[in-house]
């Protein structure tokens, strides 16, 4: 029996499989995450508050590579790629994001799951 998606399943879960729109729209999310410190750095006024904020952007940074893992794993399994190609897709960063938002999922089940955008 296939369980119903959840916010906890779609950022921290390995299992099954993701289609392109809710993994752009998590993506997003954590991108927009990671530039909002980096505006605060930018408008700045002191050394003091780009210490902050730097250091607000590396949690931020390292959290949004927490979630994004996942989520391109499913993404991946969507059609059909192991999941061990998902640290490669993070370390190319914008560069597989973008692609993996424009990919067609495999119709029908595959061996990640029955169906797109649910738990296994």
């Amino acid at each position: 029996m296939q369980g119903r998606p959840t916010l906890p399943w779609l950022f921290f879960s390995f299992s099954g499989r993701l289609g392109r729109q809710p993994y752009a729209l998590g993506g997003l999310f954590c991108y927009l995450a990671r530039l909002f410190p980096v505006y605060r750095i930018i408008i700045a006024p002191d050394e003091a508050t780009v210490a902050y904020w730097g250091s607000i952007f590396l949690l931020t940074a390292l959290g949004s590579f927490v979630v994004l893992i996942p989520l391109t794993v499913k993404r991946l399994q969507d059609f059909g790629k192991p999941a061990p190609l998902a640290f490669l897709c993070i370390l190319l960063d914008i560069l597989m994001y973008l692609p993996l938002c424009f990919i067609p999922s495999d119709p029908g089940p595959n061996r990640f799951g029955a169906a797109t955008n649910q738990p296994k």
